[in-house]
């Protein structure tokens, strides 16, 4: 049924623009409306939206050769299943039915697609970017465009929403889920900061923490200093943080006061507190000595 609605949906009347797409792909080398990659891709869709629909992502393959189609999609982790597969059939018939202008944009073996307020995602290409995990295209949307605008006081705004978006990663990476989402409070100008961090949930741990670090890192760069919210989407991993604005629908959050400490942070607590038992243990010792080496002496 669902492979009759997708077939129905990109082999007849073009799409809307109700999802507010920004950020997508479709560059490429062209393919014609009816021919076996369109057919894969097609099969492949309706295995990923099923596998979505109850785990909010998935990737796979399907065909072999020139006409091998490689896959991944993504819903928001608080969508429900009906709605996550609703959004990912209507990315898709978008992105291939898109319009530009008045005329239809070139239809491409390279598909990549942000949909609905960021809330669903699909990557198709002939090219296999699941073996090494590649995150292009990315994209940053500047969803929030007011800013901190005393210099100090957006330094300080940069510093907890980048322990806020680590925390949130440090968590993903500890759930089989691998989303997470948290807030913080923002003394300075008495608001809270909501954050979001997921990553497909096939992707293995150590690829979805190096995947959020990148983003994380590169955050920065790509806004202007002490700017109140914005989504850095990749095909692999995404985060998102708003200030005042509670855009997922969660009620259980993360604090970050609450948040577990990373293993990193973990080690240098422990380091320092066996350096200081070990410490207090060796002035006990040499006491003792000094002492009974005294009274043989007496």
């Amino acid at each position: 049924m669902l492979l009759l609605s997708l077939l129905v949906l990109f082999l007849t009347s073009p799409a809307s623009s109700e999802g507010q797409a920004l950020c997508s792909d479709n560059n490429g080398g062209m393919y014609m409306p009816n021919n076996t990659y369109k057919s894969n891709l097609v099969s492949l869709a309706e295995l990923l939206f099923a596998k979505a629909t109850k785990e909010h992502s998935a990737t796979g393959t399907a065909g072999i050769g020139p006409d091998k189609v490689y896959g991944a999609v993504l819903c928001r982790g608080d969508s429900d299943g009906s709605d996550c597969r609703e959004r990912l059939a209507r990315a898709l018939d978008e992105a291939i039915n898109s319009k530009a202008g008045n005329s239809y944009s070139l239809q491409s073996n390279n598909v990549t697609y942000y949909y609905d307020q960021y809330q669903a995602q699909i990557s198709f290409s002939d090219q296999d970017f699941l073996s090494n995990f590649s995150d292009m295209p990315g994209c940053t949307v500047n969803t929030n465009l007011n800013y901190v605008t005393d210099t100090v006081v957006a330094e300080r705004y940069e510093d907890l929403v980048t322990k806020l978006l680590h925390a949130l990663a440090d968590v993903v990476v500890s759930r089989a889920k691998k989303y997470a989402v948290g807030k913080v409070w923002f003394e300075e100008t008495g608001q809270t900061v909501y954050g979001l961090a997921q990553c497909i949930r096939d992707m293995p741990y150590e690829h979805c923490a190096a995947c959020l670090d990148r983003i994380i890192s590169g955050r920065q760069s790509k806004i202007i200093s002490g700017q109140m919210g914005a989504t850095l989407l990749g095909v692999w991993c995404t985060l998102r943080y708003e200030t005042n604005t509670k855009f997922f629908t969660d009620t259980k959050m993360q604090s970050l006061d609450a948040l577990p400490r990373s293993k990193t942070h973990f080690f240098r607590w422990n380091n320092a507190v066996l350096v200081g038992v070990g410490g207090f243990i060796l002035v006990i010792s040499i006491s003792c000595l000094v002492f009974h080496i005294w009274v043989k002496t007496q």
